[in-house]
């Protein structure tokens, strides 16, 4: 079995695995008692979240990296779909891996995230995430190469919103600046348990890469909208990222517990903030207030994701030794100085001979 990067030749067979990956899981879905929602919308929701089909053209995007597992009689087995994050260190995400239901697609797998694991040593990559819905088959799989659950996240959605307190934004939240990066990385770290943080955040830089898919990092260069709440320092953060085509407009959010009134207001004003229709907030598991409150205000749990991680090896660089220049062999000899310029008083040269003195003798 080969492992090699996907062309545009590929994009047939890459669609054909797709399909059929989504429409196994459509009908290996079961209703269950405890479903807070419709099956079907649930999984309508979770392929506008995760699993959109516009997300597999790009591959000609330089943030994308797409290999297919190809075997000799089978062809186009299998794919996987990383993400890169334009942030330091180096982060990628994996978007989708698809395999054939046959059994050369069961050993694809393995194989494919050993290509992912290789391209990412090759391109500097330190981290590899991850997001599965909770008992999702390919789960065993991640967590036998490598990948360790750290977190799970609720996923919430609204149809539409509701009526909200207004002009509560001029006296509550303002937008978030760059120097407010350090602030809202203290913010994470006092409401973020620490196994949680000691992995996903142990520095700045980490936190950055993987955190809200890269949201920090990029805050203030692109379209995604960033406020923040002083009290007198950063007790709240929220991302609204804009609704497109095929996702509808999501929210992130960071908030204190202190105090219960001003958690509250401070989750008016951010709602207030989202543009009208559809609108979706992943939330961790710890954030148990955000997410009562949310579904106090219209959200609903739609389903439960698998936060996974695997670290790989860091490159490091190893100066060789300097070389030692070869030893050149001069004349032995008696240094002597040589005058700059003709001095103003005549040398004269002295002579070393002793004059012998002839001494006569009386005959």
């Amino acid at each position: 079995m080969i492992i090699r990067s996907a062309s545009f030749r590929d994009l047939a067979r890459i669609e054909q695995l797709y399909r059929e990956a989504t429409e196994d899981e459509r009908h290996g879905a079961q209703m269950t008692p405890d479903s807070p929602v419709p099956q079907a919308t649930l999984l309508r929701l979770w392929q506008a979240l995760t699993k959109s089909l516009s997300s597999l053209v790009p591959i000609t995007d330089v943030s994308e990296e797409m290999l297919v597992a190809e075997d000799a009689k089978e062809g186009v087995v299998g794919f996987v779909q990383v993400q890169s994050l334009s942030v330091r260190p180096r982060a990628w995400q994996i978007l989708n891996l698809c395999t054939s239901t046959t059994a050369h697609g069961h050993f694809a797998r393995a194989e494919l995230l050993d290509g992912v694991r290789n391209q990412g040593l090759e391109h500097g990559v330190q981290r590899v995430h991850v997001r599965l819905p909770l008992d999702h088959p390919l789960l065993p799989v991640f967590l036998e190469h490598g990948f360790t659950q750290f977190a799970t996240e609720q996923i919430l959605y609204r149809d539409q919103a509701t009526d909200v307190e207004p002009t509560v934004r001029s006296t509550l939240i303002r937008p978030a600046r760059r120097d407010d990066i350090g602030a809202i990385y203290l913010l994470y770290l006092r409401t973020t348990p620490s196994h949680v943080a000691d992995v996903e955040g142990p520095s700045l830089k980490t936190w950055q890469a993987g955190y809200a898919q890269g949201l920090i990092a990029a805050l203030g260069r692109d379209s995604v909208r960033h406020v923040v709440v002083e009290r007198p320092g950063i007790v709240a953060w929220a991302a609204i990222r804009p609704p497109t085509a095929a996702q509808p407009a999501s929210l992130s959010m960071m908030c204190e517990g202190h105090d219960s009134a001003l958690r509250d207001a401070i989750i008016d004003a951010v709602l207030a903030e989202l543009p009208s229709g559809p609108a979706s907030c992943v939330l961790r598991h710890y954030d148990s207030e955000l997410i009562r409150a949310l579904q106090a205000r219209g959200f609903a749990v739609y389903g439960t994701q698998l936060l996974l991680i695997s670290e790989l090896g860091e490159k490091v660089r190893i100066n060789a030794p300097s070389r030692r220049k070869k030893p050149v062999l001069v004349h032995a000899g008696i240094a002597h100085s040589v005058p700059s310029g003709s001095p103003s008083v005549p040398l004269r040269v002295l002579s070393t001979t002793t004059t012998r003195r002839q001494r006569s003798s009386p005959r």
